[in-house]
């Protein structure tokens, strides 16, 4: 989940952010990890390459085209009531009865400004060819528990289709807080299974609040401070993985760890020799891994992939046009140098100037069949409203002669 504009500004005004020249925590020194852990200037892990052994591949990911203006933006007429516009969350393109559609669930925000982070709904968004977008419905509404009059919060989610059980399952965050605030660390890591069976499943009622599926002091120290969880996926060993997006504020810093289950319900339990990954470098940029498999165009072999946001350049410089790509070819091992940065401005045509200030939540690629992939983002637009972007892509497979 995204803090905003400026996240430094944002987390100094919680009297979060630490001087400079602060040291990770032991939560990070036990592992080896930390930003300093691999020296390196920005853009290390574009500028040198190491020569490839005979045979080795490596994926590369090709902007093709962006679009210089939003899919969704405030002209929408569903988006008059969420004036904080949308963050985080995935899209599918699917066939359901005889009708192929892209479906997006996404966060979205009912205020602005600094309560931004207190009204936050999920919602499921539908269009028929990528650029004109409806609601579907709204899942899930911030409010208080009945019971208890505790404030539920929920983002972060991320559905996927659980092939084991033949059902959609939504993997979100989840906060119950004293009072009406803002989203904060840490979360509860939840998981919702949709009523119905089947793919068309996603168009209907989804069980919440679900079950608790990451525990605190099972799939993560308690001084982790847990943020997100990805759908889960098979590794080549055959477990059941998924990436436990972990941050530590006073930093500010965000890192991703491997975690595993008997299957996608969970419980997920902590793995050490993957806490945190490296993914890419200069470390600790790295927030809301979502995983994939891909298919190399030249040899035919399988791929485990991400996409995620890259957030040091919204940290450093408070702006940022990438987003973060990164492959492996187990599922369980991500070196820093698979890990790219892909700039999103490099597919505007001549003379075009991109919608977006802050780039922001990359979903995952969606195949097009036709050998390009398409990937749906969000990012600060403007009136403090983040709106939906979309970009098409090639991937690049290159093999060591």
């Amino acid at each position: 989940m995204g803090s905003g504009f400026d996240r430094r500004k944002f987390l100094g005004s919680l009297g979060l952010v630490a001087s400079s020249g602060s040291v990770a925590p032991a939560l990070l020194k036990a592992f080896g990890q930390g930003e300093n852990a691999t020296p390196g200037a920005e853009g290390r892990q574009n500028a040198f390459q190491p020569a490839k052994p005979k045979g080795e591949t490596r994926l590369r990911l090709q902007v093709v085209r962006t679009m210089a203006n939003p899919v969704i933006d405030l002209a929408n007429p569903d988006a008059h009531d969420i004036p904080g516009g949308f963050e985080t969350g995935n899209t599918f393109k699917l066939a359901i009865n005889g009708r192929t559609e892209y479906h997006m669930v996404t966060t979205t925000m009912e205020t602005t400004g600094g309560n931004k982070w207190t009204h936050q709904r999920m919602e499921h968004w539908v269009s028929g060819d990528s650029l004109h977008w409806r609601r579907h419905c709204v899942l899930y509404r911030p409010h208080a528990d009945p019971e208890t009059g505790l404030w539920i919060l929920t983002s972060s989610q991320f559905p996927c289709f659980d092939q084991t059980r033949n059902r959609w399952a939504i993997y979100f965050n989840y906060q119950a807080l004293n009072g009406i605030r803002n989203w904060t660390l840490p979360t509860l890591l939840m998981m919702a299974e949709a009523k119905t069976e089947g793919i068309e499943g996603i168009n209907g009622e989804f069980d919440f609040p679900g079950i608790d599926v990451a525990r605190s002091g099972y799939a993560h120290p308690t001084d982790a401070e847990s943020s997100s969880l990805s759908p889960p996926f098979q590794a080549a060993d055959g477990r059941w993985m998924a990436f436990l997006g972990f941050s530590i504020l006073k930093e500010p810093h965000w890192y991703a760890a491997l975690v595993s289950a008997p299957g996608p319900r969970g419980p997920f339990k902590f793995e050490a020799q993957y806490w945190p990954l490296p993914i890419m470098s200069p470390r600790g940029y790295v927030e809301n891994p979502l995983p994939m498999k891909l298919r190399g165009p030249k040899t035919g072999r399988d791929y485990w992939a991400i996409t995620f946001d890259y957030l040091r350049p919204e940290v450093t410089e408070g702006k940022n046009s990438q987003i973060g790509f990164s492959y492996s070819h187990d599922g369980l091992n991500w070196p820093e140098e698979n890990g790219q940065i892909v700039d999103v401005n490099s597919g505007l045509a001549p003379g075009e100037q991109g919608w977006w200030r802050i780039i922001r939540t990359p979903h995952q690629l969606i195949d097009e069949g036709d050998g390009t992939y398409t990937c749906f983002f969000t990012g600060l637009y403007r009136d403090d409203f983040f709106a939906v972007g979309m970009m098409k892509l090639k991937l690049v497979e290159e093999v060591a002669p």
